[in-house]
């Protein structure tokens, strides 16, 4: 019987701790009859993340590691690549802030092994316990995501696709789609592009209850909001010019299509309210007895709405900042 082989492949950045505790789950799981390979793909870290790894693969070799570098610091370049570089047919993306639970790799195999070459999968996102009891703002994000597979309807929708779990089969079809498109650099809608176009090729996305822990470190609402300001500024900006119809899709274009939303945005110092408003509802999610998931909602669009207004400023000279970095 030939022995199967699934490939791990793990984006990186400047991320060494993540890095080892992500490996140190994935060696203590030790399926039957399948060989274990990690593609790690960086930009030359600045924290010895390839010296750890390599320490790290020298004693532990229930892992065969390789570890890659490209030049461009752009985390769709670097999934890619590794892709690429990948002989595997069971293949698997996480990012490099997401620790795999006890049995990742077993969810996985079983559920790639149900599967044609024209199925996506896409698996579970939960986050640190600790930090959702700690944080109302990431009990708000954390239902945001499916947490168990809908055995009477398994499919998603683009939007939902999450690349930082996702599973394939390697195939000339997936391969055809072009895989990931580079041109996304600030933050935003490169999984929901990715989805449309897999959809638009007649792949299936469907869910998989591999799961992994999303660990963002100290949750930080201002941060999260900060996400959405370049989602406005810089992601729906890439999506026109990357993807038009896949933009036209999407709940924000129609929300800026929106007349009184147009009439909103040019109200005078609209911006600076709208950062007062944030700040506010920043502040009520420090109480932690008051849970509000309107205020979140509120809050995401307005930091939305500022990124539009930013995006469609005729005098604007914004650099479209690489996130990932």
């Amino acid at each position: 019987m030939e022995k199967k082989e699934l490939t791990i492949i793990i984006p990186t950045f400047n991320r060494s701790n993540f890095l080892l505790s992500i490996l140190q789950s994935l060696s203590e799981q030790k399926p039957k009859e399948c060989k274990i390979n990690v593609i790690i793909c960086d930009s030359y870290s600045k924290d010895d993340s390839e010296k750890n790894v390599n320490i790290f693969s020298e004693k532990n070799k229930s892992l065969d590691i390789r570890y890659l570098n490209i030049e461009a610091n752009v985390l769709a370049a670097k999934r890619n690549f590794a892709i690429k570089n990948s002989s595997s047919r069971f293949n698997v993306l996480i990012d490099d802030d997401c620790i795999p639970d006890n049995n990742f790799i077993k969810d996985y195999i079983d559920s790639l092994e149900t599967i044609d070459e024209k199925t996506i999968l896409s698996g579970i996102v939960l986050y640190p316990s600790h930090h959702i009891l700690d944080s109302n703002y990431l009990k708000f994000k954390s239902n945001t995501h499916f947490k168990k597979v809908d055995t009477s309807n398994d499919t998603i929708e683009p939007k939902n696709i999450v690349a930082m779990n996702m599973g394939f089969l390697m195939s000339k079809d997936f391969i055809n789609t072009k895989l990931f498109n580079e041109g996304f650099v600030g933050y935003g809608f490169e999984d929901y592009e990715f989805g449309y176009r897999l959809k638009e090729a007649n792949f299936m996305l469907k869910q998989t209850k591999a799961t992994i822990i999303h660990d963002e470190g100290v949750p930080r609402f201002d941060k999260y909001l900060n996400k959405y300001f370049h989602l406005g500024r810089d992601g729906m900006k890439n999506l026109l010019k990357i993807n038009h119809i896949a933009a036209l899709d999407t709940i924000y274009y129609k929300l800026e299509s929106n007349i009184l939303y147009k009439l909103i945005s040019k109200i005078p110092k609209i911006s600076l309210l709208l950062i007062i408003l944030e700040n506010i509802i920043v502040k009520i999610d420090k109480v932690k007895l008051v849970f509000l998931p309107f205020f979140y909602n509120i809050a995401r669009f307005s930091s939305y709405m500022r990124g539009y207004i930013e995006r469609n400023k005729k005098s604007s000279n914004m650099k479209n900042d690489n996130w990932y970095e």
